[in-house]
């Protein structure tokens, strides 16, 4: 039987938070790959639209359509990421799910979480204009906006809000949390490309066409991987922040 994994019942190490994300991952990936992939495939729709109509890869968004495609996928990509990360704490908190529910959710909020990618671009755009180092700041302090905003109903500005409130004190634990996730997705994708080249090598007479179609399958197969990872560190982070956030208020008031 799965234990409850998000919140956790106290405040956790970094250590125990990255294990939590393992452990949250571990027991979603195989429910979450759907959306995974759905995730990849719609962040190479633009791509796709160009092969399929004779555009070279490199030209983007270079019409009308190929704006609407763009528009289409980044839709799909913001509702069945948020999706995903409704599934992951459903499953973390041992309750039941609806994929049906999950792609409604993620649809009505898809405007709020527009407004807060604007908002955390706008700012993290400055910080960096002003003297750099804000701009890492604000990167880290606005990291929880999007899933403060899918988990709890938060408004934009409140999400953020609540975003920098929660990391408040806890800035470099976190930013190490995040530093060492990107790191094990890298070592992994590093890995996985390691093997595909080794793997195209021993398949004599492999030319441009194949090792191309290997590294697109790739692409989509780490993807489908990695996206599950992302939010279910995000989850994990979130769930201790609280916890955390919980007890300083508790003492606050005992105080």
């Amino acid at each position: 039987m799965l234990k409850r994994l998000y919140p956790p019942r106290r405040s956790q190490s970094a250590g125990e938070v990255l294990d939590t994300a393992f452990n949250i991952l571990a027991a979603s990936l195989f429910k979450t790959l759907p959306y995974g992939i759905v995730l990849v495939l719609a962040s190479q729709l633009v791509n796709i639209y160009n092969l399929a109509t004779g555009y070279p890869l490199q030209s983007r968004l270079h019409d009308v359509p190929s704006i609407l495609v763009f528009v289409a996928g980044y839709v799909i990509q913001v509702s069945t990421g948020t999706a995903m990360i409704l599934r992951q704490r459903a499953i973390a908190q041992v309750e039941p799910c609806s994929m049906r529910a999950e792609l409604r959710h993620g649809l009505r909020v898809v405007p709020q979480i527009v407004a807060v990618g604007f908002l955390f671009g706008l700012a993290f755009a400055l910080g960096l204009i002003l003297l750099v180092l804000p701009g890492f700041y604000l990167l880290v302090a606005f990291s929880l906006a999007t899933p403060l905003v899918v988990l709890d109903s938060k408004g934009p500005i409140e999400a953020l809000k609540l975003s920098q409130h929660l990391i408040r004190g806890h800035w470099w634990r976190t930013a190490g949390i995040y530093t060492i996730t990107v790191v094990i997705a890298m070592v992994f994708y590093f890995i996985a490309a390691i093997l595909v080249v080794v793997a195209v090598q021993l398949m004599h007479g492999a030319d441009v066409a194949i090792t191309t179609a290997a590294a697109r399958v790739l692409i989509i197969a780490l993807g489908a991987v990695s996206f599950p990872y992302i939010t279910a560190t995000a989850l994990a982070v979130l769930g201790d922040l609280k916890v955390r956030d919980a007890a300083a208020a508790e003492r606050g008031a005992g105080s």
